[in-house]
C-alpha cells in the first residue's frame, strides 16, 4: 500500500488539461492565425525579434517541391494591436543563434530584444523562444539574470508533462508533427496519465505561421482547434500565464507534514491528489489546510 500526499499541481480552477501555442518570428501569416485563435477562444504566444520588425524576405523551402513563401515582419505599430489578449515574447534582437556565445553577446542578444518590445507593448515581456531551439548553460544563464521566466526549446516531447526546468521548456510537438492529431486525442482522453510530478496535463504546439503557406495546410491548424477548443475542462492559456502558474505552486511553503500549506504569492493554486481528482484551493497570502492523504 502507498499513502499519497494531496500536494500535486493542479490548473486552475481544479482542471487537469491545459493547452498553449507558440509561434516565432512575428510574420504577417500570423494575422491569418491569430484571427482563427481569436475564433476559436484559444490562446498563444508569439516570439518576436525586435531588431528585424518591418523587414521583408523571401524564404526558401526547406524540403524538396517546398514553394518559396513571402517571409515579412511585422512593424512596430501593428503588435499591440494584433496580439492584444495573447502574449509578446522575445526571440532574440536579430534571431541569431546564441550557442557558444560570451555571456555579453548573448545578453545583448536578450536584453536590447527585452527592452525594445516593453517600449512597444508597455508591458513586461519574460518570455523567450531560442532562435533555432539553440542554447547552452551560458545562455540559461544569462536570460536568468535578464528577467526571463521561461525559455521554449524546439525539442518535442510528444507527452504531457509539465516542465520541470522553464528556461529550458520543451513543446508536446511541432504542429507538422505526423502524431499531432493522436496526441490530441490521447490529451482529451480520460485514459490514465501517469506522472509522478502532477496529475495534470499540458499540449504545447509550436511553429510558424508562414509554415502553413508553405506546406498549404492551414486546414489541419484549424482542425486542431476545432477539435481542442470550447471544452469546460481545458485551460486555454498563453505561455506565460502557465509559467506564471507553475512558479506560484513552486513557491509554495507545505509544513513538514503535509497538512497544510502557505501560499506567498498572489496567485491561487490549487493542489490535490495525484491518482483521484481530489484537489483544495490555496488562496494568495493565505494559510490553507491540505486533504488527508489517500491511500491506495
Amino acid at each position: 500500500m502507498s499513502l499519497q500526499l494531496c500536494d500535486r499541481l493542479y490548473w486552475p480552477g481544479g482542471l487537469t488539461r491545459a493547452f498553449t501555442l507558440s509561434y516565432d518570428d512575428g510574420v504577417m501569416q500570423d494575422i491569418r492565425l491569430v484571427e482563427m485563435m481569436n475564433r476559436y477562444s484559444v490562446k498563444g504566444t508569439f516570439n518576436i525579434n525586435s531588431g528585424l520588425l518591418g523587414r521583408k524576405n523571401i524564404l526558401s523551402g526547406f524540403r524538396p517541391g517546398e514553394p518559396n513563401v513571402e517571409h515579412f515582419k511585422l512593424d512596430a505599430a501593428s503588435l499591440p494591436s494584433l496580439y492584444s489578449g495573447h502574449e509578446v515574447a522575445a526571440h532574440g534582437q536579430y534571431h541569431s543563434s546564441v550557442c557558444g556565445m560570451d555571456s555579453l553577446r548573448v545578453t545583448e542578444e536578450v536584453l536590447s530584444c527585452r527592452r525594445t518590445l516593453e517600449q512597444i507593448l508597455h508591458l513586461p515581456v519574460t518570455g523567450y523562444a531560442y532562435a533555432f531551439g539553440s542554447y547552452d548553460e551560458t545562455t540559461v544563464e544569462v536570460l536568468k539574470n535578464c528577467g526571463m521566466l521561461y525559455s521554449r526549446t524546439i525539442t518535442s516531447t510528444r507527452g504531457f508533462e509539465l516542465p520541470q526546468r522553464l528556461l529550458a521548456w520543451d513543446p508536446t510537438c511541432h504542429h507538422d508533427d505526423p502524431d499531432l492529431f493522436r496526441l490530441a486525442e490521447t490529451f482529451l482522453s480520460d485514459a490514465p496519465h501517469f506522472s509522478c510530478y502532477s496529475p495534470a496535463k499540458l499540449f504545447y504546439v509550436w511553429g510558424h505561421a508562414y509554415e502553413f503557406d508553405q506546406h498549404d495546410n492551414w486546414d489541419q491548424m484549424e482542425t486542431l482547434l476545432s477539435t481542442i477548443s470550447g471544452r469546460d475542462d481545458v485551460w486555454y492559456a498563453t505561455n506565460g500565464e502557465i509559467a506564471s502558474y507553475l512558479q506560484a505552486y513552486q513557491s509554495l511553503v507545505f509544513a513538514a507534514d503535509s497538512s497544510f500549506v502557505y501560499n506567498p504569492s498572489c496567485t491561487s493554486v490549487w493542489i490535490g491528489s495525484m491518482f483521484r481528482q481530489l484537489f483544495t484551493e490555496a488562496k494568495p497570502g493565505q494559510v490553507t489546510s491540505l486533504l488527508p492523504p489517500v491511500e491506495m
